[in-house]
């Protein structure tokens, strides 16, 4: 039975053409350790390195002096601009939408903060930032898109709201990437965090986050050690990138992440016109089955391309076990680490099944997991 894939909102597959070729050819042929190696390979490893820096900051539109910090997940990075930043004299807003990564950051190192208010359908009240912030709020916490319903937030409301009150403006990109524009400027964005193995279609295991020098000097590192510069000193650099960057980078995933930005810069504008093809499908299919609710609202244009459903004519574990044993559906049912937004949905605690086709995926497989869907339900007249 083929590969019936979707989840890549977990992470995507198959991964972008010429990935795995880049790291193998690196691994072959330039395999060195940035910074702490002298000669051919150390030097490519360390070229590698900047050339995506500057890539991936151009993928938010930052400004020219922004620091493009690498970490090992996106996760590992809201930890660093969140503990390293705040402590428990402070207080954050933050969206009913937010991932684990930021909630249990927040909760480990006893962090206040306040929810925004929200609709009950996905939508988050920015208007009531004004009503929740205090006099030591420091900073404004968004989730771009939800990778539980799949809507993109307001982002300009977002960001004049964390303008107006003088906030940090901190942003997760894990499902938003490379499909909702983020202009870093224009939105007076702080920090974005962003991981390479989703929607971007690279390797696991490289993340980071871009942010201004300001922002960077403000930050303490959490992980310390070698950096391969200032070896003398006992403390980590003053500066970014080595301020956060301890140990040996992931330089296989750094190579092949290059060719990955390389296929889409030849490739980008076919790619997200089938994502948005395949989602206006996916949404399409699933209103049309009896006995299926999708969650949250549908405005395209306020969508990337994942879908939450629920059903009460089966246990959801149930559903995706028969889906599996029929179709070889790959995909997610639970709470996707987000317990805030269930509740905010109404989901809590049942959880739904997530269903996140991707660029590469076809229109006939579409067909077959609604097909089957809509099968499973009938039987359970």
């Amino acid at each position: 039975m083929n590969r019936l894939y979707f989840d890549n909102a977990a992470t995507s597959w198959p991964k972008a053409p010429g990935l795995s070729r880049a790291v193998k050819d690196y691994l072959d042929r330039d395999c060195s350790n940035p910074s702490r190696s002298f000669g051919r390979g150390g030097d490519q490893s360390g070229e590698n390195a900047y050339e995506l820096r500057c890539r991936i900051a151009g993928l938010f539109h930052a400004p020219s002096d922004a620091v493009t910090v690498f970490t090992p997940s996106l996760t590992q990075a809201l930890n660093i601009l969140i503990a390293g930043r705040y402590g428990r004299d402070d207080h954050l807003l933050v969206t009913a939408f937010e991932h684990n990564a930021v909630m249990r950051t927040l909760e480990l190192h006893h962090i206040p903060y306040s929810v925004l208010e929200t609709d009950g359908r996905g939508n988050t009240d920015y208007s009531s930032v004004d009503r929740l912030v205090r006099r030591n709020t420091r900073a404004l916490v968004v989730n771009a898109a939800s990778n539980v319903s799949g809507i993109v937030t307001g982002l300009a409301a977002a960001g004049e709201s964390a303008q107006r009150h003088g906030l940090d403006f901190i942003l997760d990109s894990a499902q938003a990437l490379p499909f909702v524009s983020i202009d870093f400027t224009a939105l007076g964005i702080s920090a974005a965090a962003f991981t390479a193995h989703k929607g971007l279609l690279g390797p696991e295991g490289l993340g980071g986050f871009v942010t201004t020098a300001d922002f960077a000097r403000q930050t303490r590192p959490l992980i310390a050690g070698g950096t391969g510069s200032l070896s003398d000193s006992l403390l980590m650099p003053p500066d970014a990138p080595d301020r956060f960057e301890a140990g040996t980078q992931n330089s296989p995933a750094i190579a092949g992440m290059l060719a990955v930005l390389d296929w889409w810069q030849e490739h980008g504008k076919e790619a997200l016109g089938a994502e948005y093809r395949n989602m206006m499908l996916l949404h399409d299919s699933l209103a049309a089955i009896e006995g299926i609710r999708i969650v949250g609202d549908w405005e395209p244009e306020r969508h990337c391309c994942l879908f939450s459903v629920t059903t009460d004519r089966m246990d959801l574990a149930q559903l995706s076990y028969e889906l599996e044993r029929r179709t070889g559906l790959e995909a997610r049912v639970g709470l996707h680490c987000a317990p805030m937004a269930h509740k905010a949905l109404g989901t809590w605690p049942e959880g739904t099944l997530r269903l996140s086709p991707g660029v590469f995926t076809r229109q006939e497989e579409i067909e077959t997991l609604c097909g089957a869907l809509e099968e499973v339900l009938d039987e359970t007249i």
